[in-house]
């Protein structure tokens, strides 16, 4: 269910939409979250402040896409917001040069009914400054698809990472076994910024990106592991 909120969600989208650099930036503009909807799954990223001001920072989620059955709350450095929460009741302040964790949270389990649902759910969410949010906001997306499929381990795959189609268009397949140590996986653009980050499901084998909202380009697909890049592949994506 796609909702926009008020004139204040309005006024917030018209200011990202014609800014071009805000002093707030995100350690990706696509989080992604994968698992079993039996366990409440995690997109997150990292909110940092580059401006020359510390500010009051707030959000405002502007989509929510996702089964009926799920819940998806929103957490910002104060704490998870109720499901129903499409922003929060209070803000907060982020010094100048810090750095504050992000994220939602999607929650398949259909507590207290059950069983557990499969599907993909996609949140979007602006972030700004009550301050000067003409200078000091961005916009997060936050997507996840939980499904109770069980993953594999091949020992044809060890020390093996498959990255394909290349080229690639709207969708990104990736494949490693899980005894390779993935934990993250990354997209970075030629420039070195990190464009999309996904959480490796160490039970399962294979990840089918979302790369429709990446602009045509080459870019690096990095596989993450014990804070260190185990293996990096070069993607180019053309429509």
């Amino acid at each position: 269910m796609r909702r926009l909120l008020g004139v204040l969600s309005l006024a917030i989208l018209a200011v990202t939409a014609v800014q071009a650099q805000s002093y707030i930036t995100l350690s990706a503009d696509t989080s992604y979250a994968t698992g079993s909807p039996d366990e409440i799954h995690k997109a997150e990223v990292v909110v940092t402040n580059n401006g020359p001001d510390g500010q009051n920072m707030t959000w405002v989620r502007v989509v929510n896409d996702k089964p009926e059955e799920w819940e998806t709350s929103v957490c910002d450095p104060n704490l998870c917001w109720a499901p129903f929460a499409d922003a929060p009741g209070y803000g907060w302040f982020q010094p100048a040069g810090a750095d504050d964790d992000f994220y939602v949270q999607f929650d398949g389990r259909n507590f207290p009914d059950g069983p557990a649902v499969d599907g993909h759910g996609e949140v979007e969410v602006i972030i700004y400054s009550e301050d000067d949010s003409a200078n000091y906001n961005a916009r997060g997306v936050f997507i996840a698809d939980l499904s109770g499929e069980v993953g594999f381990h091949s020992p044809d795959m060890d020390n093996q990472y498959e990255v394909y189609p290349n080229p690639a268009v709207n969708d990104l397949n990736i494949l490693t076994s899980y005894s390779n140590g993935v934990e993250q996986i990354q997209i970075v653009n030629l420039v070195g910024k990190v464009m999309l980050v996904q959480q490796w499901n160490k039970g399962t084998g294979k990840l089918v990106l979302d790369i429709s909202n990446l602009p045509e380009g080459i870019y690096f697909v990095q596989f993450i592991g014990k804070d260190q890049v185990l293996k990096t592949k070069k993607i180019s994506i053309t429509r």
